[in-house]
């Protein structure tokens, strides 16, 4: 059995596990940490990452049924042995999945409640509120509806709330996804200073893991080893041969009130022009609530512009007509999937029975996976399975390389580059927007440009 064990010592993890339904995720999985120890964990979508933080805090097998046997001790306090509740003073997590943690209305409740639960009087709950906040850039957010979030603001909310619980041991899954580089500088930050132990789970590298994790390590066959570095992946993406198709938007104004807070301005966004051919690559940068889903919202008929126009060909489309032309990959796949199996999904675009093997080859799924029992990066590639065959003539991706695997996101790259749809992705990786072909986009001061 392979052990990682250190003296002094403060967490030790060692544990098998299989679901009710007979897959095996981790056999004999070991691991000590140091306190205060940083300590990453690179492995590949559907590795049992996730897996590996609900059982940690208890949500496996408390919800999710399965079989698990070991112990996860911190100074000698077995947690696996104790009820969720109990276990929030020692070990909390960030999940991948924002809106399944989501419990309240505002931003400072959000907070507010586990400090409450665990006794905290008023004074120190305001200040663990106050600096919370202020750790992650949401001060101005206090009284805003968790609604009216984005992505990544979202995460950064729950940043807060598990830097304001500060338990002994923190998860992070894939929480440096979906924050704009400047955000994840400051958690990459925010990590380095933190005397706490520290389990950070990552689908593949970014630049802002260097010098921020004491060790790096993965999962291979439900254990854990040594994590060796591969190279950032070099792929020649097909040439750019743009169709005679055009998605155009002009003089768009997108906006949105802060219903919650008439204390905060309200968002407001200004396109002068963006024109996207079919068969083009065209990648949209910018900070975490900047617009880049609300014009994606627009583009695809789901949030209606205040002024401007879109036209495809020429031609001003109906917002029903948008739905029909432009897809969307939202941020979060389970926005979009709704069937119990991968192949439910597939079969529901109507697809014929040859191009559905096709597309499960391409996109590697298994047709009878349950797509809740899927890690949130395999979601997400059955969520580009279903749009590459509806054929929409121009597709959105909005953060589909976050959690997922750089091979399976140049995978689905690819996949609609060849089928000729024109692609908008929007990343906050800049080792995949420099990868990437064609124009590039930013949203900077609520105005969006192109990139020089």
């Amino acid at each position: 059995m392979p052990s990682l064990l250190f003296q002094d010592r403060m967490s030790e993890l060692e544990l098998s596990f299989s679901y009710d339904t007979g897959e095996e995720v981790f056999s004999s999985f070991s691991l000590s940490l140091k306190r205060g120890e940083h300590v990453l964990v690179l492995s590949p979508p559907g590795s049992g990452k996730t897996t590996l933080s609900r059982i940690l805090t208890g949500s496996i097998p408390k919800y999710i049924q399965g079989s698990l046997k070991g112990h996860f001790s911190i100074d000698g306090r077995d947690i696996l042995r104790e009820d969720i509740p109990r276990r929030m003073d020692a070990v909390g997590r960030v999940s991948q999945n924002t809106d399944e943690m989501m419990l309240f209305s505002s931003v400072e409740e959000e907070i507010s409640f586990p400090l409450e639960n665990m006794g905290l009087g008023r004074d120190e709950r305001d200040r663990r509120i106050a600096h919370a906040l202020s750790l992650f850039g949401l001060e101005r957010y206090r009284d805003v509806s968790t609604s009216e979030l984005s992505g990544g603001e979202k995460r950064r909310l729950l940043l807060s709330v598990l830097f304001a619980i500060d338990p002994d041991v923190y998860i992070l899954d894939e929480s440096f996804d979906e924050l704009s580089p400047r955000w994840r500088r400051n958690l990459a930050e925010a990590v380095r200073k933190s005397p706490r132990t520290i389990i950070a789970l990552g689908s593949h590298e970014l630049g802002e893991y260097r010098g921020t994790f004491d060790r790096v390590v993965t999962i291979e066959g439900g254990r854990c080893s040594d994590y060796a570095a591969r190279p950032f992946p070099s792929v020649s993406f097909p040439q750019i041969h743009k169709g005679e198709g055009v998605l155009r938007a002009e003089g768009l104004i997108i906006g949105r009130e802060h219903r919650s807070s008439g204390d905060l301005p309200s968002f407001s966004l200004s396109v002068p022009q963006l024109e996207i051919a079919e068969g083009e690559c065209v990648t949209l940068l910018g900070e975490n609530g900047s617009g880049k889903s609300s014009l994606s919202r627009v583009l695809s008929g789901l949030l209606r512009e205040r002024s401007g126009s879109v036209t495809i060909d020429g031609r001003s489309i109906s917002f029903k007509e948008r739905r029909h032309a432009v897809a969307y990959l939202m941020q979060n796949p389970y926005e979009e999937l709704f069937l119990p199996t991968v192949r439910d999904e597939l079969e529901s675009t109507k697809a014929s029975a040859v191009d559905i093997e096709k597309a499960l080859k391409l996109f590697s799924l298994d047709g009878s996976s349950y797509v809740q029992e899927l890690s949130y990066g395999k979601a997400k590639m059955v969520q580009a399975a279903v749009f590459y065959l509806l054929g929409r003539r121009f597709v959105i991706f909005d953060e589909l390389d976050s959690a997922v695997s750089y091979e399976d996101f140049i995978k689905a790259v690819f996949a609609y580059m060849e089928k000729g749809a024109g692609l908008l992705v929007i990343t906050h990786d800049t080792r995949v927007s420099g990868m990437l072909p064609g124009r590039k986009l930013m949203i900077e001061g609520g105005v969006l440009h192109e990139c020089e």
